[in-house]
Formats: C-alpha cells, structure tokens, sequence
C-alpha cells in the first residue's frame, strides 16, 4: 500500500457528509473529496479563518480537508495549493443495529447513560453516576441531555464527593467531546468496564481503585452525538453542540449549526488561533468565551475536583505535589497533545518537562507511528481548548490523545468499523490508560536530582551569516543519570552587528526547548546563559545548540557554548 493510499485510508471510512450514498466509482464531480493542503506548521490559520472542513491529521507539511468539488478551487483562492488524495468510498453496510446502537454497534446516548446506571445499581460500593449539568438543547426545553459523569472508586468515606479536598487523586477521562469522533466514546465505555469488572480480579485494577478515584464522561457533547447517530448506519459528521437557535446552516460538511466545544473555553481565547467566526463552520467558537452550557459545566465540574494550584504566571510551573489528571479523547490521527495548545507557540507550560515526559512515555507505548508534543509543535496550534483550560486554571495535568489511523479502510477515520474498537483500539488505549493512572497521584513528581554535574564546551567560532540558522553540536558521554532540573546554556558571540537571533537547545532525542525567541545585542560581543528543566532527558548522547539570525544584513560569530547538565 503506498504512503498516499495509507493517507487517504485512515482519513475517513464513511460518506455521511452528503444526503445520499455515492458509488465507489465516483469521480471527484459528484463525490466527497479528501484534499492534502501544502500547509507548514504555523501557515494554516487561513484554513480555518475561512471555514475549511480541517481534519486533525499532519503529514510532514501537509494537513487535510474534507469537501466537495468545488473545494479546491476554494482553496486555491485562498492562496493553498491543494490536490486530490483521495474519493471517499461509499461506507460499508452495517447489520441492523438495535434501537441502542447505529453504524454496526456503537452506542447510542441513552445507551452510555443506561450503562452508567446500570454500572453503579450493579456495583453499589464501587459506582456512582453525577449530574454536573445540561445540554444546550435541554436548557431550551427542547429535548436534550443531562450531561453525566460516573465515579469509580473501592468507597470510603469522602470519596466522590464533589469537594475538592478529595482524600484520593483523581484521574479523568472525557469522550466525544467532537460528537463524530466515535472511537472516544467506545473507549471510555471499555474503560468503565475494566474498572469495575477488575476490582477484585485485577490485582493492579484493585490496587488503583483502592488509592485513586476515575471520573469518566463518556459523552461530553449529547446533543451533537444525538444528530451524530440518527444518520444510522451513514452516521453524520456532525463535531460541534445542538445549538441551532437562527441557524442558517446547511447539511454538508462545511455547513453545521453549533459550537466548537474545543475552541469555546476562555483559555487563550484571545489569539483566536485556527477557530472560525461564522456560525457554520466546524471550528466555530461561539459569540463569548465559555458561551456554552457544555463548556461551563465541565469547567464547573473540574473546579469541584480538583483544587487550584495553578502557579501566578503562565510560565510558572504548578507545585511538584500538584495530584490529578485530566484526559480527553479525540481522533483521528495517532498523537499525545499537552499544554500549551493555542498561545505564543513557543511558550512552554511551567510543568513542560513532566508533561513531555509522560506525553513521550504513553507515545512509545502506542507504536512508532505515534507523535507527542504541543499541539503547534505537531499538528497545528488552536485557541480555547478544554486541555488548555484545565491546567490554565487549576494547574492540573492535561492531555489530550488523538487515537486513530492505521494502513486498513476498516480503521481509520472518525467511523471506523465497530469490529475495531475490539480488534485495533482497545488493545492499544487500556495500556496508555493505565499507566497514566499510575501517574495521576503525582504527574509533576521530581526526578532525582544527579549527584554530580555534567559540563561540556565547544570552541565552535562559527560564522552566522544573516538570514541563516546553524546547529552545532556537542557529544556528552561519561555521564549517567537524567540532566537538571537547573540545566544551564551558555553561549558566547562576537562580532555582531545588527543582530536579532533566535535560540534553542535540541536533545539527544529530538525535543526542542526554545531559549530565546528573539535576542537583541547592543554590542559586538555578547555572551547569554539560560537555565533550563532537563530532568526528564538523559544526559549522554548528542545535544545542539540551534541559532537563527534572522536579519539579512546582520553578521557575527558564535565563539563558544557550554552544557551543564
């Protein structure tokens, strides 16, 4: 299967973005069309400043985008270039699902709710289902959903109380928050199930119910899944929430009624970063930061868990005994995503290395084929989102997995095959979620400290000519152990003029850690050290020291650079 093929497969397995069914045979005219978009990190804003159907994707330089025929003129127009990677094939026939479940087995809203009932009447020590609030339609007395959490815990006193001077950490785990991602939802169901059917059975089931409490909300967008799943066994692309209130929207995939839950928090909403401001585009982030029912409701849920040990500025890191974790799943695609996701894409959250770390960790866990990082490092930056908000807040701990995308039609895209969830995700998810458990009492814990410091220099005197980024590495060998959390960079330049440069030091495995956005020297000479949270990198193994000039007409030379880890 070549690389395109792949590509396109893992993209999308169902036709739902049109009113009827389309041939396999179908050419791009009468056809739902996947288009790969040159976009470079940092280039794609104008995909969703215009409403381009953007899927949560990355190849190298390429994002994709869901549309029609007419969408690659469109896209041209807006300056991208654009070609065809793939029409989409018409989606394989499911049985007849129950009245529960659609599209060969997934579940129904009413049917995560009856399983959440059901759950805690049958595990009564165990169990206990929340309402923590109602669903846009619901608020307009038009239908609509409460929106409900289950706690999962070996019960004492205290526990799963709505308090956040809890007596056990809190590990939380939210689906369908984009209400066509149908993968998220299933695999919280799974979750709730190896919890409950473990106690007891499990040593290491028992062992985390005995010391942790689980939050799950298997559905966090209601109203959305509900249009999700009346499309059957051609289940619509529908991602944002029920609000319709004047809509003018049309059924096709870049015209839905709703808001972006992803995009609707008050974090970092004022860079307005990859969001759309018209009504029905799919990255729509509503009229007010935290405008939806769904939104301020999860917000009020994590504030009565979680206590506030957010630090003073951005920068800061949270304390080291900070407890919690809180994880939403997305798909598709095959990514671990932390703090910070919209913002100045080269600030890092304060507690950066111990969310890396662990971002890395579950990344290995899940295949090579997996990517960890902040979203702008990765896929693609975006303002208002709920992970962002959770540690912009409460300083807890905050990732989100994108879970998805293998060689195979079956399971790929936001409708994979049911047969999947048992065969494909489940497998890979129940490792990742426990070792994250394991985390959740401590995620920011300190990594001993070496007891002896490591410290290399190079002599480079290496020209920097304007408009030019060299790197110059350094081999450290002879020292084991982890690095600092007060690692320190020292570089020394001469004769400069006109001189704005930007810095970063590159680990032996590849993380970059930005030291300076942009350096201006008043002089010939200059000389900068920079203290950095390496903790979490092995010390042995090849280190670079990256620098940009990023004025044309500006010269000089970098003299020397020190590493003391």
């Amino acid at each position: 299967m070549t690389r395109k093929r792949h590509r396109a497969l893992v993209l999308f397995s169902a036709l739902a973005l049109l009113p009827a069914a389309v041939p396999a045979t179908a050419t791009p005219d009468e056809s739902s069309v996947l288009y790969e978009v040159h976009a470079p990190l940092g280039s794609e804003q104008a995909l969703f400043e215009q409403g381009f159907d953007v899927m949560e994707h990355r190849d190298g330089d390429s994002l994709f985008v869901l549309g029609d025929a007419g969408t690659r003129t469109a896209l041209e127009r807006a300056g991208f270039k654009a070609t065809v990677d793939q029409v989409l094939p018409e989606p394989p026939q499911a049985a007849q699902a129950a009245a529960d479940t659609f599209y060969g087995g997934y579940h129904t809203v009413n049917a995560h709710y009856q399983h959440l009932d059901q759950v805690a009447r049958e595990h009564p020590d165990l169990a206990t289902v929340v309402d923590y609030g109602d669903s846009w339609l619901k608020t307009q007395n038009r239908g609509g959903h409460d929106l409900r959490a289950i706690c999962i815990t070996a019960k004492r006193p205290g526990d799963c109380a709505l308090s956040p001077d809890a007596p056990k950490p809190r590990f939380f785990v939210m689906g369908q928050l984009h209400a066509r991602e149908l993968t998220t939802g299933e695999t919280a169901w799974r979750w709730i199930d190896h919890l409950v059917q473990g106690h007891g059975t499990d040593p290491e089931v028992t062992a985390l119910l005995e010391s942790t409490e689980f939050w799950v909300v298997p559905v966090a967008n209601p109203d959305g899944v509900d249009y999700v799943e009346v499309g059957g066994d051609a289940p619509h692309s529908h991602r944002k929430n029920g609000r319709d209130e004047g809509s003018r929207c049309e059924a096709r995939s870049d015209s839905h009624y709703g808001v972006d839950l992803n995009r609707n928090t008050s974090s970092n909403w004022e860079s307005a970063q990859n969001i759309s401001y018209y009504e029905c585009r799919q990255t729509y982030r509503g009229t007010a930061p935290d405008s939806e029912p769904e939104t301020r409701a999860l917000q009020g849920l994590w504030r009565s868990l979680y206590p506030d040990r957010r630090a003073p500025e951005r920068t800061q890191a949270a304390p080291t005994d900070t407890a919690g974790m809180v994880l939403s799943l997305h798909s598709y695609g095959n990514l671990v995503l932390f703090p910070w996701t919209g913002g100045v894409i080269e600030q890092r959250a304060g507690n950066d290395a111990a969310l890396r770390q662990h971002a890395q960790e579950l990344a290995e866990m899940a295949g090579a084929d997996w990517q960890y990082g902040q979203s702008g490092q990765v896929l693609y930056s975006a303002s208002g989102t709920t992970d962002d908000w959770v540690y912009d807040d409460l300083g807890v701990a905050s990732y989100v997995w994108e879970m998805g995308g293998q060689p195979d039609q079956e399971c790929g895209g936001f409708f994979p095959a049911y047969s999947c969830q048992e065969t494909f995700f489940w497998p890979k998810a129940l490792p990742m979620l426990l070792h994250s458990a394991h985390k959740a009492a401590a995620p920011y814990a300190p990594v001993p400290e070496p007891s002896t410091e490591c410290v290399t220099r190079v002599d480079t005197d290496t020209p920097l000519p304007g408009g030019t980024v060299v790197t110059l590495p350094v081999e450290v060998s002879g020292c084991e152990d982890n690095a600092r959390s007060t690692s320190r960079v020292d570089v020394t330049l001469k004769n400069l003029s006109i001189s704005y440069l930007r810095m970063d030091l590159i680990a032996p495995d590849g993380t970059t850690y930005r030291l300076e956005t942009q350096r201006q020297s008043t002089g010939t000479d200059d000389s900068a050290s920079y203290t950095v949270d390496l903790s979490r990198e092995t010390r042995e193994g090849t280190w670079q020291l990256r620098v940009n000039s990023l004025i044309w007409l500006a010269k000089g030379d970098v003299d020397s650079w020190s590493l003391t880890l």
